[in-house]
């Protein structure tokens, strides 16, 4: 019986024409043997298992001389329960940039290695959750211990400036092989991060270059509490460094990004768009401020109050004309419209391209152009960034996936009379814990007939946590105001009783401006209890719930915050007369596990307690965004310190 060869007998490729473009014979074993990859797991025990991964990138010119790109699957997986079955009853196929579907089949092989082919036939046509056609495999057969076998090959649209690929998931994987192959003029530069095997040159291809990785027993990437499951994940990241038919090294490096960046940003506005520029910035004050930071953000508070934001790659969201007219702009556009207006004002302003750490990190040391994947604007002046497409951020505050990383800077430079941009790869550092506060002052004593707590409660939120909500009040309706403010309130549990609350500075104008500010009073039976003559009070729930880490599994990842922060907490009670407090030593905590590694986290409370004023002064912080793994527990000691002294019940008895 002969090999499957499915390119030619799915797809009639050989009369497509297209049977020459492509080295590799992309093909189903006839006697398909996988036991020795899967041989090294106990199957009986695996819910799950990747088998094999093996994916292939190869670029060839076709009869008109354009380069085009083939990407081809090919997967095994071993499924053992009726969940891994139904997650792999639809199989979808990627279309991402593709233009010609080449070739595709699947098969189920039984434990009994009975080959069931499921033929042309199983690849179905739907919509997925966002109302987008896709295609996918109807698979059918499968039972437990089974194998799903499936390959297919799409033809697209030729990337050599920057791509990479992801090869860990939720499941193991016994071996992943990926494989690049060009025509002998093309030589790919490649980058492995986060474990997986270096592409290396393969010589059993002739007239082509071919760069081949063999990983094996990939463990699989669970999110884990505290875990950057996407920027750790294995990848490969490759890009065009050399054709040898035009003698060019790296022809997509930073040189050249950042001239077309600046060139496609700082190209001149129209006669109409100059005077809508001038307009926005007569109308956004500007003249009015004190510095030039402050002139910096109320340019960007009035263009994010009076344009919206749009997820699109519509060229209209990018012209400067036709975003005056929308009043809308996208990622690019949002960029385009505020570096116009801060040059208009005679601000120095530098603009940045980077990637989402929780994507894929910004590598410093490799330069490829699949990190730009969102556009900041940095003012050295003041030395702050700014994210023009978010809406609910201001200046000096951008998104946490976004800091702790690199991005390109591209800096306007004189050259003549010729301007053109210059870039420079720096840090986006993270902010250091003072700018992310929230912060606590209490007062609290038990009312006249002791069944009730009274409590004075001021909240103070910086950074991100007044991001949460400060933006909030621009938007919501005035019939749910109310129950949102008491919402920030019942933060600190649902069972009160609000008595009163005032806030100041809301809005999103007060972002990194002012600190949102919550007073309340309130009352509640809930941090009492009686036990005879006694009163227990729940004292550590004043400082509201707090997270407690648990780790059953060995750990995977090491530690990484969104961002850096602070909490204070200031309490103070007073203790009804004729009653001491038995237990108060307890409210001495001091957890400070990396004081000999710089102070990276910790958790300190003390008391004092004068007459009958006890006041509690605790202080938790991060002052660090990443851990080992090895420093989890230390860590993880931290996070529990906070919840250990939520537990705390202070016993008053009465003084004989």
């Amino acid at each position: 019986m002969r090999k499957l060869i499915l390119l030619l007998m799915i797809t009639g490729l050989a009369k497509s024409g297209f049977g020459q473009e492509f080295s590799m014979p992309y093909l189903f074993e006839d006697k398909p043997d996988f036991s020795s990859l899967s041989g090294k797991y106990d199957l009986k025990t695996i819910d799950e298992l990747e088998v094999l991964d093996e994916r292939t990138i190869e670029y060839a010119y076709n009869s008109e001389g354009a380069l085009i790109e083939f990407f081809y699957v090919h997967i095994v997986k071993y499924v053992n329960s009726e969940d891994a079955i139904d997650r792999n009853n639809k199989i979808y196929v990627s279309f991402y940039r593709a233009t010609v579907l080449v070739a595709y089949n699947a098969r189920v092989i039984s434990s009994k290695n009975e080959i069931k082919l499921l033929g042309k036939d199983a690849l179905k046509e739907g919509t997925n959750e966002d109302g987008q056609k896709v295609q996918f495999f109807a698979v059918s057969g499968a039972e437990k211990g089974s194998l799903i076998e499936y390959f297919y090959l799409v033809k697209r649209d030729a990337r050599v400036s920057g791509n990479y690929l992801t090869f860990q998931s939720k499941m193991p994987t016994a071996k992943s092989v990926f494989k690049i192959i060009s025509p002998e003029n093309l030589i790919f530069s490649t980058r492995s991060i986060n474990g997986y095997s270096e592409m290396k040159p393969d010589t059993t291809l002739s007239e082509r270059n071919y760069l081949k990785a063999e990983t094996l027993n990939i463990p699989k990437m669970d999110n884990e509490t505290f875990g950057n499951e996407g920027g750790n994940k294995m990848r490969v990241i490759y890009q065009l460094y050399l054709n040898t038919a035009k003698g060019k090294k790296n022809p997509y490096n930073y040189g050249i990004l950042s001239q077309n960046i600046f060139d496609a940003i700082n190209i001149a506005p129209t006669k109409s768009a100059a005077k809508e520029i001038d307009k926005i910035l007569k109308s956004s004050n500007m003249k009015f401020a004190r510095d030039e930071e402050s002139k910096i953000f109320k340019i960007e508070d009035y263009v994010k109050n009076h344009f919206e934001y749009v997820e699109s790659g519509d060229d209209r969201l990018e012209n400067l004309d036709d975003i005056f007219k929308l009043k809308s702009y996208n990622d690019f556009g949002s960029t385009k419209l505020m570096y116009h207006l801060y040059e208009a004002a005679g601000i120095e302003t530098e603009i940045v391209n980077t990637s989402s750490r929780y994507t894929i990190r910004f590598d410093p040391d490799f330069d490829s152009w699949s990190y730009m994947d969102k556009y900041l604007l940095y003012f050295p002046s003041i030395q702050k960034i700014m994210m023009p497409s978010a809406t609910s951020f201001r200046l000096g505050l951008i998104p946490f996936g976004y800091i702790d990383n690199y991005g390109l800077f591209v800096k306007k430079i004189k050259v003549g009379d010729i301007s053109t941009g210059a870039g420079r790869v720096k840090l986006i550092p993270a902010y250091p814990a003072e700018h992310t506060q929230h912060n606590m002052i209490i007062t609290a004593k038990i009312n006249a007939t002791q069944d009730s707590l009274d409590v004075n409660y001021k909240q103070e939120y910086m950074g991100y946590y007044a991001q949460d909500f400060q933006p909030v009040f621009d938007y919501i309706a005035k019939d749910k105001l109310k129950e949102f403010e008491e919402s920030i309130v019942k933060t600190i549990h649902e069972d009160i009783h609000i008595k009163s609350i005032r806030i100041e500075n809301k809005g999103t104008e007060n972002l990194m401006i002012n600190p949102l500010v919550v007073n309340s009073t309130f009352s509640s039976a809930h941090f009492l209890d009686k036990a005879g003559t006694k009163i227990l009070l729940k004292f550590g729930d004043l400082i509201g719930p707090q997270a407690e880490l648990y780790q059953e599994k060995e750990r995977l990842l090491p530690v990484e915050n969104d961002f850096n922060r602070v909490y204070n907490r200031d309490i103070t009670f007073i203790v009804p007369d004729g009653y001491r407090i038995k237990n108060v030593s307890e409210l001495k905590m001091e957890i400070q596990p990396f004081l000999a590694n710089g102070d990276g986290a910790g958790f300190i409370s003390s008391y004092t307690l004068e007459g009958n004023k006890l006041q509690v002064k605790g202080k938790e912080y991060y002052t660090q965004l990443k851990f080992p793994k090895e420093d989890y527990e230390k860590y993880r000691s931290v996070i529990n310190a906070a919840a250990n002294f939520n537990k705390i019940v202070l016993v008053l008895e009465k003084i004989n």
